[in-house]
């Protein structure tokens, strides 16, 4: 009896442990992809027929600022994201209006690809399989409004390095898978300066999004302000 208890026992530590070093190799991604602190990012969505250009102004992961550069026709619309709630700033109409995480913004990106950039605490993590090179891990939303409901994300355990995610919609069906390259010294840190976002139910479709610059800054609070989206 007291045999069996204690393996029951021992299993259940077993669990937790795991569950609590799966959080970890989620935190270390995350603070190989972003900087844990308040940065500002030069980017440039590439889509198949067109460029973008944003800086992004990030304060945790609750605010973000994105100030579109060019093209020159939108410049101006600016978009901010305070918790889950984004607004975007329409020049022509002098005013700001609601819009989502998951709502397109340029070819297969989303808002809260460039917006919402961090996955600890916002998913719960699961492992799905493993190999000597890599972990598989589910990762399920702890809060509603976020981009996607659930990822599948692939890590390498040497470096914890993020390789892939696929994005999926709240059936679980994989829409659009991210993949992670071109590690380049950024804010002190080997980083992925391009994410390619291929759409998964149609093959052809593909945007990339490049990093060429990250630096580390304190962000005054006053920046994230509805009221400033038009500056």
């Amino acid at each position: 009896m007291n045999r069996y208890f204690f393996g029951i026992l021992g299993c259940f530590f077993s669990v937790s442990v795991q569950a609590a070093d799966l959080d970890q190799v989620i935190l270390k991604a995350d603070e190989i992809r972003n900087p844990p602190e308040s940065f500002e990012m030069n980017i440039k969505v590439k889509t198949q027929d067109q460029e973008y250009g944003f800086l992004v102004v990030t304060s945790g992961n609750e605010k973000t600022l994105i100030k579109t550069k060019f093209p020159i026709k939108d410049k101006g619309r600016n978009m901010l994201m305070l918790g889950t709630d984004m607004w975007l700033f329409i020049p022509n109409l002098n005013r700001s209006v609601r819009i989502a995480l998951n709502q397109k913004l340029n070819g297969e990106v989303a808002n809260g690809d460039i917006s919402r950039l961090r996955w600890h605490q916002d998913y719960k993590p699961s492992l799905l399989s493993e190999s000597p090179e890599a972990w598989t891990i589910l990762l399920e939303e702890n809060k509603k409004g976020l981009t996607y409901p659930r990822l599948e994300v692939k890590i390498e355990k040497k470096t914890y390095r993020p390789l892939f995610a696929d994005y999926m919609g709240i059936s679980g069906r994989k829409l659009k898978r991210a993949t992670f390259s071109d590690y380049k010294m950024l804010a002190g840190k080997l980083r992925p300066s391009k994410i390619t976002i291929q759409d998964l139910t149609n093959e052809t479709k593909i945007s990339n999004i490049e990093i060429s610059s990250i630096e580390v800054k304190k962000v005054d609070d006053s920046v994230f302000s509805k009221e400033r989206l038009n500056d």
